[in-house]
């Protein structure tokens, strides 16, 4: 599923070729041809660039600080990770695919972009759910949520999407794949009740769960801050600043769903179109969302460095810092030329 340009610079879905007709078998001087086309690929170079830059800073954060190595932040880790896969793997095989129309290399992009997929609707759900538990049982929230339970979450994670996305190996082998073919008849089925699937476990079903929680916690979030406190005022403040940093987190991964949502829906639907055919989609349409999806895992690092306090504080942190050593690197040479 590689965007494709024919001669006059349009854009098409490679898997959308309904004719069935090979190009190099193919006498129509408007037939597509593999190569470079620079409004195109340009563009997923610039994004891949950006996911690799923007999710590096994250890991660098957290290896500079580690007061950013906590149970929550071990999802967003994980979350980077993922977004991290999209920017050094999964983009560059979609340019490449573009390019050299490669077979194995247009197989791959497939279960990359699954794989990736789900990956990071995990993340969001593994944050969202540890959110939810640090609020709804602040008491018990060191119980419930231990290093162990968070390592073997991220674990499951990992595992089962990996898995899930292999599925497709069930229907789509490597020798049979071409990439300027539409999907075989006797696969179509499978294609078809696989899509349905992935959009009700990694799209629906999360969104149901998503909005209850987010409902839930900034639901208790307002009881808390309007709940009248009897104690000191220093303890009362200490404690109102903590339920609006909780609140600020919890929007924070609201919208980071909300993101994953808008960017990947496009994509589980056209692939259902791909298979059905159920509608047609101009080629302004399909390069949009074709490269839309790639923008959740721009905005995610974004979204939690300087959303989220203790990465917006390490953020900072780490410039000031800069900025010190650097001033005093010039006093020390400016008292070292006076003497």
């Amino acid at each position: 599923m590689c965007l494709r340009r024919n001669q006059t610079g349009e854009t098409e879905l490679n898997e959308t070729e309904q004719t069935g007709k090979n190009c190099f078998e193919s006498d129509d001087e408007s037939c597509y041809t593999p190569h470079f086309s620079a409004e195109v690929d340009l563009i997923g170079i610039f994004l891949a660039f950006l996911i690799v830059v923007l999710n590096t800073m994250v890991f660098i954060l957290v290896a500079k600080k580690r007061s950013l190595r906590t149970t929550t932040n071990n999802f967003l880790i994980g979350l980077a990770a993922s977004d991290l896969l999209e920017g050094l793997i999964g983009l560059p095989l979609v340019i490449t695919c573009n390019i050299f129309m490669e077979h194995g290399v247009c197989f791959s992009t497939i279960y990359v972009w699954m794989f990736t997929s789900f990956l990071t609707m995990s993340h969001i759900m593994a944050v969202t759910a540890d959110r939810f538990i640090a609020i709804m049982f602040a008491l018990r929230y060191s119980q419930i949520i231990t290093k162990r339970r968070c390592y073997v979450t991220l674990g499951f994670v990992w595992t089962f999407s990996f898995l899930l996305s292999l599925l497709q190996l069930w229907w789509i082998q490597p020798t049979d794949y071409d990439p300027d073919e539409s999907i075989p008849e006797e696969h179509l089925n499978k294609e078809v009740a696989y899509c349905i699937a992935s959009l009700v476990v990694y799209l629906f079903a999360p969104t149901g769960f998503m909005a209850f929680t987010y409902l839930m916690t900034l639901r208790e979030v307002r009881r808390q801050n309007r709940q009248q406190i009897l104690n000191v005022p220093a303890d009362l403040q200490e404690h109102r600043r903590w339920n609006k940093r909780e609140g600020k987190a919890v929007t924070v991964f609201l919208v980071m769903f909300i993101t994953h949502v808008a960017c990947w829906l496009p994509f589980f639907l056209l692939r259902y179109q791909q298979a059905v055919g159920a509608f047609y989609l101009p080629d302004w349409a399909v390069y949009m969302i074709a490269y839309s999806r790639f923008v959740s895992p721009v905005l995610n690092p974004c979204l939690y460095i300087f959303g989220k306090h203790d990465f917006k504080k390490a953020w900072k942190d780490l410039f000031i810092s800069k900025h010190t050593d650097r001033d005093r690197t010039r006093s020390d040479l400016l008292m070292s030329s006076q003497l």
